[in-house]
């Protein structure tokens, strides 16, 4: 897809940089918005988490328990292993550690807030084009839905979870373009107005999404759309745990004639590579599989933080790198020896120059199988490894099908309504099964159903940036971490129960620039709750 090549007489004109003016309605630039077009052209360059924009949510895999991090490598010269113990051992100085390690782009406040803008603007400017209200409506409907993302992914990051304090501080709802008059709309509002906001946001996308033909409902493209809001609403009411009006969103999705769950069976599991047999991976954030909803975001947030250095080579001692994290032993126990997700959502792939196994977590996105030599036992042999494929037009994330019926099945499951969250759970697991290895789960206990579900859930929806909000309101579980400092040395790190960073610190620079902006409690530095020495 060539996102861009429709923008570029617009982008030329915007700059983020110096965006307060131009994107103020009745502002002095070259640029103003006469019609839908237009404001079309002015939502994508703007508002849309586009697949060339980086560094969304980059880091936030490694603040679960799904990741882990690898044996020791000797790493190449000038890697600062900061930029990953900053979230790996949640320290609550994270993004200044982070910078200081010169990663780029950790503001992800100021990221979201930037793409708020663009949709503020849109909106703003909705009443003063002449257009048809059909076209008006299409665009109208785009804005609502993105803001209402932004916002709940915004109110997660931030701010803590609507279950466990809905009155506690979440984040500033700039509503606007313009500059307001009274500073009051930059402090920040509880998580209760938030999630108010967030909710008129997209009921107000799917009212005007139903205003709309039936075939600009959703057209299969890479735009948002009335089966992703109510994707989102349903989502939103779970968090919230409005558990009839999360399975009625979530029913509305599952009913959805457009899509449809994806038979793992039917995926060829190898192909051939210079005659040989490989492993094959598809990509699931891809809109060629049947159970993407809406793909955003770039490819390389998907993998970037849990793969760098798997395609260098160590100068100082020739051999080949390979990813400083992988999947946790914890979320690889989770899955049945028969479940064809272990080998189609984590790549299981050689460590470079030994036998031993790691379970890459990338593998939801483009793979592509490709060899290395490398000296065993003083012989050059060949051994197959796997790389995340960034791939021009393709998206790193996607909100898809199985969502649903695992929102479903949880809101089922909380209203003991035990029948119906088997029959989703049933549904889908079936399509993550050999027919001769798949049996359908019976349910002696809500208790029992509850557990299962949030498994379940874990297995699905693993490395997509689910797990950590799910975390939060799950009670906020105790985590531990390990870190290798070196090949003798390893330190071990623990998130606590309902730990004060379980809610993220806001970067110092929004608070620099935002007197009204008040810091979320935190922590002393985090140490070692042990070390380990070989």
């Amino acid at each position: 897809m060539k996102l861009r090549n429709s923008i570029l007489a617009i982008s030329a004109l915007i700059v983020l940089n110096a965006c307060d003016d131009f994107l103020e309605p009745n502002s002095k630039s070259e640029f103003v918005p006469k019609d839908a077009v237009s404001l079309n052209e002015l939502l994508l360059g703007e508002a849309y988490l586009r697949n060339d924009l980086d560094e969304f949510n980059a880091f936030l895999n490694l603040l679960d328990d799904d990741i882990e991090a690898s044996s020791y490598q000797e790493p190449t010269s000038g890697f600062d292993a900061n930029k990953y113990t900053a979230s790996f051992t949640w320290q609550p100085d994270m993004f200044e550690i982070m910078e200081n390690a010169n990663e780029r782009n950790t503001n992800i406040y100021k990221s979201y807030y930037e793409l708020i803008l663009g949709a503020n603007a849109v909106i703003d400017y909705l009443p003063e084009v002449s257009d048809t209200e059909e076209n008006i409506n299409k665009v109208k409907a785009q804005a609502y839905a993105l803001r209402g993302f932004y916002y709940l992914n915004l109110v997660n990051l931030f701010g803590m979870p609507y279950n466990y304090a809905p009155d506690s501080l979440g984040v500033p709802l700039k509503l606007h373009s313009a500059i307001e008059e009274s500073p009051d709309y930059l402090a920040r509002k509880s998580v209760r107005e938030v999630y108010t906001q967030i909710l008129i946001d997209l009921h107000t996308a799917e009212e005007t999404y139903l205003s709309l033909p039936e075939n600009e409902q959703w057209n299969g493209g890479f735009r948002t759309s009335l089966p992703m809001v109510q994707l989102l609403l349903s989502r939103t009411y779970l968090y919230m745990e409005n558990w009839d009006k999360a399975a009625y969103y979530a029913r509305l999705v599952m009913e959805n004639k457009n899509f449809s769950l994806q038979d793992l069976n039917e995926v060829p599991m190898t192909t051939t590579l210079d005659g040989r047999t490989v492993n094959n991976y598809i990509s699931y954030a891809s809109n060629k599989s049947s159970e993407t909803i809406w793909p955003y975001g770039y490819i390389k947030d998907m993998f970037d933080w849990v793969s760098k250095y798997v395609t260098t080579t160590n100068s100082n001692t020739g051999k080949r790198m390979y990813a400083y994290f992988q999947a946790s032993e914890g979320l690889i126990e989770t899955f049945d020896d028969f479940d064809l997700r272990l080998t189609r959502y984590i790549v299981s792939s050689p460590k470079g120059w030994s036998d031993e196994m790691m379970y890459m977590a990338y593998g939801k996105i483009n793979i592509e199988p490709t060899t290395i030599k490398v000296s065993q036992n003083g012989t050059t042999i060949e051994k197959d490894f796997y790389l995340p494929k960034v791939v021009t037009g393709e998206f790193g994330r996607c909100l898809r099908l199985s969502e649903a019926y695992l929102n479903y099945a949880e809101a089922c499951a909380m209203m003991d309504s035990r029948e119906e969250a088997a029959y989703a759970l049933n549904t889908l697991r079936e399509k993550r099964f050999d027919p001769e290895d798949f049996e359908e789960e019976q349910f002696d206990s809500q208790d029992e159903l509850i557990e299962f579900v949030r498994d379940e859930r874990r297995r699905e929806l693993c490395f997509e940036g689910q797990r950590w909000f799910d975390l939060r309101r799950w009670g906020m579980p105790a985590i531990t971490h390990t870190w290798h400092d070196s090949e003798a040395h390893s330190s071990t790190y623990r998130l606590e129960e309902c730990d004060l960073m379980y809610t993220i610190p806001i970067p110092n620079e929004a608070i620099q620039k935002n007197g009204k902006l008040v810091q979320n409690p935190l922590p002393e530095k985090r140490l070692p709750i042990s070390t380990t020495s070989k």
